[in-house]
């Protein structure tokens, strides 16, 4: 067996126990590392094909190409599967670190999805907020990273912690509002994320404003009056620089 026809066999199968294979390996230890190497691949390969999939709008628009691919491509040649499970978890990776980013390029549709992608999460810290509030100085060391400062609160607090936002360290605060959550996102500059004043869909709208230091952006349900939000956040955000 020449190393062609090694390479395609071990390819095809990179836990074959056929005799000339396995003898064909013992020949030349270059060929026992190609094995091990393509046995450590399949590991990963099938690791990554048993990550469950969220259940929300972000990542299925996300993911839903690479899923019909991988569908397609299952019932090819070990080759086939391996080149597809490469993408998936390229994309999963992508997905862990950026958040979707390349799906969206304004900063309304990045944060509507950013809220539906956690939104069963605060819909439960809403119904305790009272024992999940977050204190001024907890929330104050957390917006020195942008160089700024809250001088009071703005209502019930029920989570402050950083986020990713367009692959940028953003600052992701939850109040209590009226109904629902109310989210805040304090966000850097960035030339690449077009700037939207005011933004919509059928269940959430959205405002932004534009500071030196950041964009602070929040995002309500129909029953809460945002132009208040910004107001409050307005006066009660210190820039120090």
């Amino acid at each position: 067996m020449d190393d062609l026809q090694f390479r395609r066999a071990i390819y095809s199968d990179p836990k074959s126990q056929d005799e000339e294979l396995l003898a064909a390996m013992d020949k030349a230890p270059n060929r026992q590392k190609i094995a091990h190497d393509m046995s450590l691949l399949d590991e990963k390969i099938k690791q990554a094909l048993q990550v469950p999939v969220p259940d929300d709008l972000c990542n299925k628009l996300i993911l839903r190409q690479t899923l019909a691919t991988h569908q397609q491509h299952k019932r090819k040649k070990r080759l086939h599967l391996a080149m597809a499970a490469s993408v998936a978890i390229l994309g999963a990776l992508f997905i862990n670190y950026l958040q979707f980013n390349s799906a969206y390029n304004n900063l309304g549709d990045y944060s509507l999805a950013h809220v539906y992608h956690e939104a069963e999460h605060f819909a439960d810290n809403g119904a305790n907020a009272n024992s999940r509030l977050i204190s001024l100085a907890s929330l104050n060391s957390k917006m020195a990273t942008f160089n700024g400062n809250f001088t009071d609160v703005l209502g019930k607090l029920i989570f402050a912690d950083y986020c990713r936002f367009g692959g940028m360290k953003s600052l992701h605060l939850v109040y209590q509002g009226k109904t629902s959550p109310v989210n805040v996102f304090i966000v850097p500059k960035d030339d690449q994320m077009t700037f939207i004043d005011k933004f919509s869909d059928q269940h959430l709208f959205g405002e932004s404003a534009a500071f030196n230091q950041a964009n602070v952006i929040v995002v309500g349900d129909k029953s809460e009056s945002l132009n208040q939000w910004q107001d409050k956040l307005s006066k009660n955000i210190n820039w120090t620089i």
